[in-house]
C-alpha cells in the first residue's frame, strides 16, 4: 500500500491536476475569508465552508478522476491486479493520496482562525468542530469519486460523473421538498443519499454522531464497492463459479446490512448522548437554571409543535429532547398544520405560524412564535428620502428558545402570574423587545398603561413599574400610584438624568422608602470603577439577596449604569432599606467635588412596613441600565440583576430566568493594512503562485521527456 500511496502522491505534483485542483480552490477560499473574516470580522471558518462547499463538488472529481479510469485506459490496471499488492491495499492508497492532497486545504481552514485570532477572540472548539465536519465530508465525496472512477475507463467521464453525483446529493434536500412537504417513503429515501446535511451540524457547534457514523459509513461502503467492482472486473461468474458469486453477492448484501444495523443503532442512542453541544455558551444545551426547576416540576405538561417531525428546527427540537429526557412529565407532540390545519383553535383564536409551540397543562395554556424563538438584530443605514434610519440587513443572531418555552413551562404549571404594569405619558424609557422577553421569560406579565385613562392602577397588577421619566408626575398620578403601593404591592422606580431636569414629584415616592434623590450626575473618580469617562459606572456590586449572585461571580462580572444619579439613605420609622449597588468613595454629583461626595448607592431595596402589609421597592439610578447595548457590554449582567429585582419586589418564587443565547462571538475588527496585505497574500500571492509552480514543473518534466 505504500509504494501505491506514494506513487499516487507524488503524480499530484507531476501533473497539473493537483496544482489546479489547490490553486483555484485557494482562491476562492481566500475571496471568501476576506469577505467574511476579514472585513465583516466573522470568526467562524463555518462561513467560508458554507460558501466553498460547492466549489469543492467541482473541484473534489480532479483528484479522483484519474484513480482507476486512467489505469484502465492505458492497460496499466493489469500490472497493478498482478502485483503482489493486495487489492484492497491499492484502493486504500489511491484513497489516502486523494485525501491527503486535501490536507493543505484543511490547513489553511486551521490557518483562517489564527489570523483573526490575532485581532480578538475566536471560538476555538466550534472552529475545530467545522472543519473535522467538513473533512468528513470530503471523505465520503472522495470514496464515491474513486468508485465512480473505478467504474469507467474515461477519467473526463469520471469527474463528470462524480460532480453531478455529488451535486445531485446536495440538491437533495430541495429535491425532497418539492416531491413531498411533509414527507414520505420517497423522501425518507433520497435524503439517504444527502451527504451535504450531515456535516452541517458540526456548522452550528453540535458534534451529531449519527451524521458523523453516517459520513464515515458511506466512506466505508464506497470502498468497500470500490474494491468489490474491481474485484468483479478481473473475474466472470463462469472463472468463479456459481458459488464464489453468491459468496460475493452475500459479501455486498452484508456489508449493506451492517451500515444500516449500525446507523440505526447510533441513531437510537439517547438525545443527550447522540449530540454533544461544542457551542461555546451551550445552545444545544440546558442551563443550569433549567435543570434545576425541571428537577422539581411534577406537574404534567404537554408541548405540541407544530411541525411535521421531520422538518423540525433542530436546535428547538434539542431543546425539547433535552427537557423531555431530564422529567419525564413533559411530552412533546408533532402536529403538521397540513394535516391538522385547524388544530390551533382547541388552545387560541390566533393561528400560530409553522413550527410555533403550544404549551399546555390543567386547561392553561401558552403559544409561542416560531420566530420569537430567535433573536434578529438588524443593520440601519440613514435614507436621506426619509430622514431617517431604515432596516438594511438583518441576521439571526441569537436563540432565545429555551428561554421562551422555560417560561411557557412555568406559566402552565405554575398558579397566579405576577402583572407588573409600566406607567407611561412622562417620557418614559420603553422598553426594548430583548428585555421585554426576558421579563416574559422569568414567568411576568408585562403591560404598559397611561394613567390619564384609569382612575385607579388596575386591581390585578402586582408590580408598578416607572423607567426613568424626563416629565414630572402630576398630582392624580402620584393619588393612583400610593394608593396602589399602601396596599402592599411593589414597585421598581427607576431614574433618569437630563441636565437641569428634576422632578420633585417623582423623587418624593422614593422619599416615602428613606430614598433621597441627589441632584445632578455621579461622577466616579476611582479609574478602577468606570468604563472610559467619570460618568460611565461600574459600581460595586454589594453581598446581597439581590446581587448575590453578581456578588460571587467577583470582579469578572460588571454592572453598567452610566449616567447615574447618586441616592442617599434616610432614616424612617417605617422602613428598612439596603444598598446592593455603590460608588466608592472617590465619587461626587458635580463635576468639581462637593459635600455630596461617596460613597453613595445606585441601586435600593426598600421595604415599607404598613397595616395591610409590606410594600417592596426597588430603585435603579440610571435608566441607561436597562439599555441593550450597555447591557450587551457586560454580558447580560445588568438585565440579569433587573430579574432578580422584580423577584424580590414580587415575592414570586425564583423561576428559570434564561438569557438570549448568542450565536456568535462580536466581530474581531481587522485594521485595512492588514486586511490588504492578508488579502493579497491569500487571494492573490499563494494561489498564483501554486499555478505558476505547477505550470513550471509540467512544462519541464515535457521537456525532459521530449
Amino acid at each position: 500500500m505504500r509504494a501505491v500511496f506514494k506513487k499516487e502522491w507524488l503524480q499530484n505534483f507531476r501533473t497539473l491536476t493537483g496544482w489546479i485542483f489547490w490553486s483555484l480552490t485557494l482562491f476562492f477560499m481566500g475571496w471568501y475569508f476576506r469577505y467574511y473574516g476579514l472585513v465583516k470580522g466573522l470568526p467562524y471558518i463555518s462561513y467560508i465552508i458554507n460558501a466553498v462547499t460547492f466549489i469543492f463538488i467541482m473541484t473534489l472529481p480532479l483528484l479522483t478522476m484519474r484513480s482507476f479510469a486512467e489505469e484502465k485506459r492505458h492497460k496499466t490496471d493489469q500490472l497493478l491486479y498482478t502485483s503482489p499488492v493486495s487489492l484492497r491495499s491499492i484502493v486504500l492508497g489511491k484513497y489516502l493520496a486523494a485525501l491527503c492532497a486535501f490536507l493543505p486545504l484543511n490547513i489553511m481552514f486551521a490557518l483562517y482562525p489564527l489570523i483573526l485570532g490575532v485581532y480578538g477572540p475566536v471560538p476555538v472548539a466550534e472552529n475545530v468542530l467545522a472543519a473535522v465536519g467538513f473533512t468528513l465530508f470530503v471523505m465520503a465525496a472522495l470514496a464515491v469519486g474513486m468508485l465512480i472512477s473505478a467504474l469507467t475507463d474515461n477519467q473526463i467521464t469520471a469527474a463528470v460523473l462524480t460532480f453531478f453525483t455529488l451535486l445531485l446529493s446536495a440538491m437533495v434536500k430541495s429535491i425532497s421538498g418539492m416531491i413531498s412537504v411533509s414527507g414520505n417513503a420517497v423522501t425518507s429515501v433520497l435524503k439517504l443519499l444527502d451527504l451535504t446535511a450531515p456535516f452541517e451540524y458540526s456548522m452550528y457547534g453540535s458534534l451529531d454522531w449519527p451524521s458523523v457514523v453516517y459520513l464515515l459509513t458511506v466512506t466505508a461502503l464506497a470502498l468497500f464497492f470500490t474494491e468489490y467492482v474491481l474485484d468483479a472486473g478481473r473475474h466472470s461468474v463462469r472463472t468463479m463459479g456459481l458459488p464464489g458469486a453468491v459468496a460475493n453477492l452475500l459479501k455486498a448484501a452484508l456489508a449493506i446490512a451492517l451500515a444500516i444495523a449500525v446507523n440505526a443503532g447510533v441513531r437510537m442512542l439517547p438525545p443527550t448522548v447522540r449530540s454533544l453541544d461544542l457551542t461555546y455558551n451551550s445552545i444545544r444545551s440546558l442551563s443550569r437554571e433549567s435543570l434545576d426547576y425541571l428537577s422539581k416540576l411534577d406537574t404534567p405538561v404537554q408541548i405540541f409543535v407544530l411541525s411535521p417531525e421531520n422538518e423540525r428546527d433542530e436546535t428547538v427540537a434539542a431543546t425539547l429532547d433535552r427537557i423531555v429526557e431530564i422529567n419525564g412529565n413533559v411530552r412533546v407532540s408533532y402536529v403538521s398544520p397540513n394535516d391538522y390545519p385547524y388544530f390551533y383553535m382547541n388552545y387560541t383564536d390566533t393561528e400560530p405560524g409553522p413550527g410555533s409551540l403550544i404549551v399546555t397543562s390543567g386547561g392553561r395554556n401558552r403559544v409561542i412564535d416560531y420566530y420569537d424563538c430567535y433573536r434578529i438584530s438588524y443593520d440601519y443605514v440613514y435614507d436621506i428620502e426619509s430622514e431617517s434610519y431604515v432596516a438594511a440587513d438583518h441576521r439571526v443572531s441569537g436563540y432565545d428558545g429555551e428561554g421562551r418555552i422555560m417560561a411557557a413551562i412555568s406559566y402552565v404549571s405554575s398558579g397566579d402570574i405576577p402583572k407588573i404594569y409600566a406607567i407611561t405619558g412622562h417620557e418614559e424609557l420603553e422598553c426594548d423587545e430583548e428585555l421585554k422577553g426576558r421579563i416574559n421569560n422569568a414567568g411576568y406579565e408585562l403591560e404598559s398603561i397611561n394613567l390619564l385613562r384609569y382612575d385607579e392602577v388596575p386591581e390585578d397588577g402586582d408590580v408598578i413599574f416607572i423607567c426613568g421619566p424626563f416629565a414630572d408626575l402630576n398630582g392624580e398620578d402620584m393619588e393612583k400610584i400610593r394608593r396602589f403601593l399602601d396596599k402592599g404591592r411593589g414597585a421598581v422606580f427607576v431614574t433618569a438624568y437630563r441636565e437641569g431636569v428634576e422632578l420633585p414629584n417623582y423623587y418624593s415616592l422614593f422619599e416615602d422608602f428613606g430614598i433621597k434623590v441627589l441632584p445632578g450626575v455621579v461622577y466616579e473618580e476611582d479609574p478602577g470603577y468606570i468604563n472610559e469617562s467619570r460618568i460611565s459606572l461600574l459600581p460595586e456590586v454589594l453581598d446581597t439577596e439581590i446581587s448575590r449572585s453578581e456578588y460571587a461571580a467577583g470582579r469578572t462580572r460588571y454592572i453598567y449604569m452610566p449616567f447615574a444619579k447618586g441616592f442617599r439613605l434616610i432614616e424612617k420609622a417605617d422602613v428598612s432599606a439596603y444598598s446592593f449597588l455603590r460608588t466608592t468613595e472617590s465619587a461626587h454629583t458635580a463635576e468639581v467635588e462637593t459635600e455630596e461626595a461617596g460613597p453613595l448607592s445606585l441601586a435600593v431595596f426598600a421595604r415599607r412596613h404598613g397595616e395591610t402589609g409590606d410594600t417592596r421597592l426597588c430603585a435603579f439610578a440610571s435608566d441607561y441600565f436597562l439599555y441593550r447595548d450597555i447591557n450587551q457590554a457586560v454580558n447580560g449582567g445588568n438585565y440579569e440583576l433587573f430579574i432578580k429585582a422584580l423577584g424580590a419586589v414580587s415575592e414570586k418564587p425564583e423561576q428559570p430566568d434564561i438569557p438570549v443565547k448568542a450565536y456568535e462571538y462580536d466581530p474581531v475588527l481587522v485594521d485595512s493594512g492588514a486586511r490588504n496585505v492578508f488579502s493579497m497574500l491569500l487571494i492573490g500571492v499563494i494561489p498564483s503562485g501554486l499555478l505558476l509552480c505547477g505550470i513550471f514543473i509540467w512544462i519541464l518534466r515535457r521537456r525532459n521527456q521530449g
